[in-house]
C-alpha cells in the first residue's frame, strides 16, 4: 500500500471511542494447515470440489488492534498441490463495491481478498496477493518492508496467479441490499522462487488472510484478518500466523 495510508488508519481508529473497544480478545487464527488437494479443482468460484470439503475452514477474521471480531463474516480455505497454491473464500457482503479493473492496480480501494505469506522467518522476503470483487488481481513481491512497497513492484511482478470471482448481489448499487461474494483461486509454486519455491511436507510458513470491506452502512472502511494484528496494518508479519503444510 501507499506509504502514509495506515498512519492514516491509525489515527482513524486512535480517534474510536473506548465503546468500540471490548476488553477481551476476540478469536483469530495462530495456527492452520494447509491440507493437499486430494482431487482437481477448477478454478471457478463454485467451491463444489471434495478437496474443499477436507479443507480447514478459516472463519476467526477480526479486528484485532481494537479487540473486536469482524462486521462482516468470511470463510477461507487453503490448499496445496505439487503445482499450485489453492485459496477460496467465501465473503458475507451487504453492499458490494469495486472500481479497479487494472491488472496489479490499487484493488484495496474495493471490497478486496487478500493473503499475505511470508515464507522465511529469518529473511525480510514476504508476498501479496489481492482479487477483488470485479476480480481484478494484485501479485506483489516484496524483498522487504523496506525497499519501496507496491510503487516500486507492482509493475515488476507477474506471477501468473489465477482466479475467479461469483457474486451474490449488485456491484455498485449502494441502495440495494447484496449478500456478499465468493472468490476461488491458484498461485503456482514459481511465484515463490525468491524463498525456495514449493515448500515441502511439515514446511510452517507466516500467514495472514485479510480483507477490507466497503459499505454505507459502515463509519469507515472494515479492515480484517485472520492474524492477531496489534496494529491496522496488513503488513505486519510479526504478528501474522503459522501456517503447516501437511501431507
Amino acid at each position: 500500500m501507499p506509504r502514509g495510508f495506515w498512519a492514516l488508519m491509525l489515527f482513524a481508529v486512535s480517534g474510536c471511542s473506548t465503546a468500540e473497544q471490548p476488553t477481551a480478545d476476540p478469536p483469530v487464527i495462530r495456527a492452520a494447515e494447509c491440507r493437499p488437494a486430494s482431487d482437481p479443482i477448477k478454478i471457478d468460484a463454485v467451491l463444489d470440489e471434495a478437496a474443499w470439503q477436507k479443507a480447514q475452514t478459516l472463519q476467526d477474521f477480526a479486528v484485532y488492534w481494537l479487540k473486536r471480531p469482524a462486521k462482516s463474516g468470511t470463510k477461507a480455505r487453503l490448499l496445496w498441490d505439487d503445482r499450485y497454491l489453492y485459496f477460496a473464500a467465501e465473503l458475507d457482503d451487504s453492499d458490494l463495491y469495486g472500481q479497479v479493473k487494472e491488472f496489479n492496480g490499487t484493488t484495496w480501494h474495493d471490497d478486496v481478498f487478500e493473503l499475505f505469506f511470508k515464507p522465511d522467518a529469518d529473511k525480510l522476503t514476504y508476498y501479496e496477493f489481492q482479487v477483488n470483487v470485479l476480480n481484478t488481481r494484485l501479485e506483489l513481491f516484496l524483498p522487504s518492508r523496506g525497499a519501496g512497497g507496491y510503487e516500486r513492484f507492482a509493475p515488476l511482478t507477474r506471477f501468473g496467479m489465477e482466479s475467479a470471482v461469483k457474486l451474490k448481489g449488485t456491484v455498485n448499487d449502494w441502495k440495494d441490499r447484496d449478500q456478499g461474494w465468493v472468490v476461488e483461486g491458484r498461485i503456482p509454486w514459481s511465484a515463490f522462487d525468491a524463498s525456495g519455491g514449493r515448500p515441502k511436507a511439515g514446511a510452517k510458513w507466516r500467514f495472514a488472510l485479510c480483507r477490507y470491506d466497503y459499505s454505507t452502512a459502515f463509519d469507515r472502511v472494515e479492515l480484517s484478518s485472520t492474524a492477531p494484528l496489534t496494529q491496522p496494518d496488513f503488513h505486519r508479519y510479526e504478528d501474522y500466523g503459522e501456517l503447516t503444510f501437511v501431507k
